[in-house]
């Protein structure tokens, strides 16, 4: 994660809006736990307090459009600091009112607003929210699964030893999930072999990338192809 930590402190550092972010995992509680000590991490960078955190905590009810609105109601005001963070968790609480509500702020969340979510999965998430939001999924992270076809490809790939894996994503008409799975087995062998370690995280954003219909699989995995050789 410290990989996207110093991607979204390079955003505000150019003065540019960042864009809300959704953080995925499957265990919620862990979740909220993680995203918000990376939210406290980039107050603590930028000498912020944690005052300037405002946290929509999960108690598991559905977040009515009036709590939601009092919730971001210091949105409105510019922070004294250089920014100041949204952090909603579990957001598929939302009803479809409260999420239509939320709409102008995910789209113009205003250079000193950070807006951050949680939730288990892209279910019962509103369509148009969904749009408007970055997506990292931290499962990914706990990958076991492992498809020992791709592993050989990039192991045999990477010695000199066969070029086979080139062939194969150039001959073969392949599933969108086909490339995903081969983009999650080139984590695995990288945590595995300590190899390309840095490259992780953008793994990572493309193979979410990917899964939100915003990348061409094909040539992700092609650009991955040729940068680790």
């Amino acid at each position: 994660m410290d990989n996207t930590i110093s991607k979204i402190s390079e955003k505000i550092k150019k003065g540019g809006e960042v864009s809300p972010f959704l953080f995925m995992g499957k265990n919620i509680d862990l979740l909220n736990e993680k995203v918000e000590n990376i939210a406290k991490t980039l107050l603590r960078e930028f000498e912020i307090p944690n005052v300037y955190l405002y946290i929509f905590k999960d108690d598991w009810e559905k977040i009515k459009v009036k709590e939601i609105k009092n919730f971001i109601e210091f949105s409105n005001s510019k922070s004294p600091f250089t920014f100041q963070i949204f952090l909603i968790e579990n957001i598929s609480r939302l009803t479809p009112t409260s999420s239509n509500s939320l709409l102008k702020f995910f789209e113009e969340p205003g250079i000193w607003n950070i807006i951050f979510t949680t939730n288990v999965w892209e279910n019962n998430i509103l369509e148009t929210i969904l749009s408007r939001v970055q997506t990292i999924d931290l499962n990914i992270w706990s990958i076991k699964k492992d498809n020992s076809f791709y592993l050989s490809l990039i192991k045999n790939y990477l010695s000199n030893e066969s070029n086979e894996i080139i062939s194969y994503f150039f001959k073969n008409k392949l599933e969108k999930q086909d490339y995903i799975e081969f983009l999650e087995n080139l984590i695995i062998y990288s945590k595995n072999n300590l190899t390309f370690i840095n490259y992780l995280e953008d793994i990572n954003e493309d193979i979410n990338g990917i899964k939100q219909n915003n990348l061409n699989a094909k040539y992700v995995v092609d650009k991955w192809i040729l940068k680790i050789k």
